[in-house]
């Protein structure tokens, strides 16, 4: 808006100044008009008239207007040099006619009227004085115009712009995670006062509103890890006492269920919270000894499938990155392959610090599962009944500046890889 209105103003300047100027030059104009021309006419008939009777007293010597009767031979004293021996014609000190040999400005009409001639004279030396002056007035009037310009310029920087930039720079500077830090309100100009005012309310109205999520999501993370921790330990005793065999598997799967419930709440609450500016030692996850043990927490998964889940190339590295978000995200792209495949193989691999899972199977639609992923993006939480798999496997991703990918291979099955190079670093003893 700012460079809106200066622009708007040095427009309107430099056409008041473009103006200012036609009309000065179109007033040096009449000093060079056709009314003189004609004045002159009519007053050289009118003297003319005079001399015939006689009256050469009656001819005007002095003033703006002058007529001298000059008979041949002899030239009347008062008649200026110049003008002596002038020829009938017309002259003019502006040139647009024949020129005069003198600075004086004047305009000269020259008669013949036997036995000598008669010269009248319009003096327009005042005239032209005056439109000097008023050429000079108009310049200085769009001097003053531009300065004009130029303060209300300066002023809008300094009393409206600055003091924007100031609050927006002050509002960037704010901490999210501080409390009752506000923007001040001691800004001169009342439309500031105003902004800061509302950004101060409106911040009012958002920290109470985090406050209120961050006491449920203290809550909400107690009530839900004491069930869990619970149910854990009650399988931990059914472990120990002897079952009959048919339940072994439902507790391994009860077992599988608290463990994967675990680690969606450890998730969903990291990733809750604002990303804290690094002020301590990095969690390093070392990728090549957790894939090996994550395909093994997986396998079973295949109870009942004619398939394998294998580990391909494992490529040593280390990434800065919690290994529960790491476990997580690997752990639903194994799940989603494992479940989507109906035979064949799922395959791990590690290679350039991208993590790729690929399945031989063909019940899983890359198409219809990165649209889903697409969809999961743009929604705060999860849509009911979808599942959490993609949600958090995006925005774990997001967290640590990680890409997902999901694609078909050639010859039938998928290939969803995750790529963490953003976060490697190296290992130590290399």
């Amino acid at each position: 808006m700012h460079w809106w209105i200066s622009a708007a103003l040095i427009v309107f300047g430099l056409m008041m100044v473009a103006a200012l100027s036609i009309q000065a030059f179109s007033s040096q104009r009449l000093i060079e008009h056709k009314i003189w021309s004609d004045l002159l006419e009519v007053l050289s008939a009118d003297y003319a008239g005079r001399v015939r009777r006689g009256d050469f007293a009656s001819l005007p010597a002095q003033g703006v207007i002058r007529a001298w009767y000059v008979e041949d031979g002899r030239a009347a004293p008062a008649v200026p040099g110049y003008l002596a021996h002038l020829a009938a014609g017309r002259y003019s000190s502006e040139g647009i006619v024949g020129t005069l040999p003198t600075n004086d400005s004047v305009h000269v009409l020259v008669v013949d009227l036997p036995p000598g001639r008669l010269i009248t004279v319009i003096d327009i030396a005042e005239l032209e004085q005056q439109q000097n002056r008023d050429s000079v007035l108009s310049g200085l009037w769009a001097l003053v115009l531009l300065a004009l310009i130029c303060g209300v310029i300066a002023w809008l920087h300094a009393n409206l712009v600055r003091p924007v930039r100031d609050l927006a720079a002050r509002m960037q500077a704010i901490d999210p995670g501080s409390v009752g830090e506000r923007l001040p309100t001691t800004y001169k100009r009342e439309e500031v006062r105003v902004i800061a005012h509302a950004s101060n309310a409106h911040l009012e109205r958002v920290e109470r509103f985090i406050e209120r999520e961050r006491s449920l999501l203290d809550q909400a993370s107690h009530e839900f890890r004491t069930p869990i921790a619970v149910i854990a330990g009650a399988l931990d005793v059914l472990r120990q006492i002897p079952l009959p065999d048919a339940s072994k598997p439902a507790l391994a799967r009860m077992t599988h269920a608290v463990e994967d419930l675990s680690e969606t709440m450890v998730a969903l609450l990291y990733l809750a919270r604002e990303a804290a500016p690094a002020a301590g030692p990095v969690e390093v996850t070392v990728l090549h000894e957790l894939l090996p043990r994550l395909v093994r927490d997986h396998e079973h998964l295949l109870r009942g499938k004619p398939m394998q889940l294998r580990l391909g190339e494992l490529e040593p590295a280390a990434i800065a990155a919690p290994e529960a978000m790491v476990r997580i995200a690997v752990s639903n792209l194994l799940r989603n392959a494992i479940e989507n495949t109906d035979a064949g193989r799922v395959e791990l691999t590690l290679r350039g610090g991208v993590i790729a899972v690929a399945d031989s199977g063909s019940g899983f639609d890359p198409v219809e599962a990165a649209r889903r992923y697409r969809d999961s993006l743009r929604r705060p939480m999860p849509v009911r009944g979808q599942g959490l798999g993609l949600f958090l496997i995006g925005r774990i991703a997001d967290r640590f500046g990680w890409t997902v990918s999901i694609e078909p291979v050639a010859g039938g099955g998928t290939r969803a890889t995750l790529d963490v190079s953003a976060g490697v670093v190296a290992l130590g003893g290399d």
